[in-house]
């Protein structure tokens, strides 16, 4: 009987030394990172026919930001912005392979060449990487070069390619690259991480195991959604985050652990996203909008925000909330959210977030584009508050610029308030409000050096982009 009392009482003293050690220690911190999740699919965000219950108790635990943007319309220029705390005219990763995408004759300018996010551009990952922290990347990439070149020791990219979900019957590899990141946070429980579970799904090609297609064929439709086998993908998404949940938790890890749920830009124009505008590829808010989670159970309180946060907030605010400093040289377009989650304020000082595109985006006949022929034309945009202002450069550089605004399209101006869905352009009703954003986006674009798409010459013509190998264009 003493030596039962005697074994149980050195187990909770384990136990106790354990739990005093992981709180002794700097935070883990794992960053979920969804491909294409637009900002109505999870059901805590209101799908009237998906279901997502281990995000929607995960929703329960952490903070909620319900007005929280990418920081670009696709791929490529979001997880660029991303990892390195900037705007894209500080890197220069504007596109998804290319800047000229579409009908070469329904383009009146000649876009900004794209770039791979440079060498030496000092991202997050190294960053928390020189702060201690063991670095692990599982899934999508999709930016330049390698993730081991740019801060993550251990890199477990994969290619949409290389993917074949007959053979696995993993869809996207959604499992197989959680139980890897599962391992990545069981082999470095003892010191402080950063994991990057970057999937592909919810990124077409759509694929999911059957009976979960099966399943969502029986249900009832929705008004906002009903494509049983996207409904089966975005439920697989969540048996991923009910995985890496369960696996904190069996190792002690919950209460040191930040969880930051997102997606890298809205959803397809398959899936609506109503009472949203537009879709992936296009600056209207269904192009950028996207679910927001931040948990932390032994420093942040369940709670719901409308404070904007866009995903270059992403660097200081893991900084920070890691005890680390910027790097003195390194430019940080975002500010840190840190305090917002920690309950000590409900804004930010920041007024503005900007977007700036100068390319051209094929797709014919996109719902909720601008015109027939493109998803984006070159443009810069402010959301300032309730107000957000489009900046097109065709009709600044080609039709008349400021002195014309009044008719030449130049220009669309919406209070996201009262119209969420951009239906009714107050550019020609709100002079003042447009002026005046106009005004701030030509100071901003100023600052930080972002190029205007240029008038045809023959010097600076590219022939537009042709789809084919990829990976040619990933390349520093």
């Amino acid at each position: 009987m003493k030596k039962s009392i005697l074994l149980l009482t050195l187990s909770f003293l384990s136990i106790s030394i354990q739990g005093y050690s992981q709180m002794n220690k700097k935070p883990n911190i794992v960053l979920f990172f969804v491909d294409d999740m637009g900002w109505k699919d999870p059901a805590f965000m209101g799908s009237d026919y998906h279901e997502t219950p281990n995000l929607d108790q995960f929703a329960s635990e952490g903070v909620v930001f319900h007005n929280a943007y990418s920081a670009g319309p696709n791929c490529a220029p979001s997880r660029a912005c991303m990892i390195s705390g900037q705007y894209t005219p500080r890197h220069g990763k504007m596109a998804v392979w290319d800047s000229k995408r579409g009908i070469e004759e329904q383009m009146r300018l000649e876009p900004v060449p794209d770039q791979g996010l440079p060498l030496e551009n000092y991202t997050l990952a190294e960053a928390l990487k020189d702060g201690g922290y063991k670095t692990g990347i599982f899934g999508k990439w999709h930016i330049a070069g390698t993730p081991s070149d740019q801060g993550f020791d251990v890199n477990g990219e994969t290619d949409a390619s290389e993917i074949n979900f007959k053979e696995t019957n993993d869809p996207k590899d959604i499992f197989s690259l959680t139980e890897k990141a599962c391992d990545f946070m069981e082999s470095n429980q003892d010191k402080p991480f950063f994991l990057f579970l970057s999937h592909h799904t919810v990124h077409t090609k759509w694929e999911a195991r059957q009976p979960m297609i099966d399943y969502f064929e029986k249900k009832e439709k929705g008004k906002i959604h009903k494509n049983a086998k996207y409904a089966a993908m975005v439920k697989h998404t969540d048996d991923s985050m009910g995985m890496i949940m369960e696996k904190l938790k069996a190792l002690g890890l919950d209460e040191n652990t930040i969880v930051f749920f997102t997606s890298d830009n809205g959803a397809i124009g398959k899936v609506k996203q109503t009472p949203l505008r537009g879709a992936k590829g296009m600056l209207y808010e269904g192009g950028i909008r996207v679910p927001l989670v931040v948990r932390y159970p032994s420093k942040i309180q369940p709670s719901n925000s409308t404070e904007p946060i866009i995903n270059i907030d992403f660097y200081p605010t893991m900084l920070e909330m890691a005890g680390l400093e910027k790097a003195k040289d390194k430019v940080l377009d975002g500010e840190s959210f840190a305090p917002i989650l920690q309950g000590e304020k409900e804004t930010l000082s920041r007024s503005t977030i900007y977007y700036h595109y100068p390319i051209y985006l094929d797709g014919k006949n996109a719902r909720g584009a601008r015109d027939e022929y493109f998803r984006n034309r070159p443009v810069t945009v402010a959301i300032q508050g309730d107000w957000k202002l489009l900046f097109f450069h065709e009709e600044y550089v080609l039709d008349g610029g400021e002195k014309q605004i009044a008719s030449n399209h130049m220009v669309e101006l919406y209070n996201l308030r009262e119209d969420p869905s951009e239906k009714k352009d107050l550019s020609s009703i709100e002079t003042k409000k447009r002026d005046q954003l106009l005004k701030d986006v030509k100071r901003w674009m100023k600052k930080t050096n972002a190029p205007l798409a240029m008038k045809k010459t023959p010097e600076n013509y590219r022939p537009v982009y042709k789809r084919g190998n990829h990976k040619r264009k990933m390349t520093h």
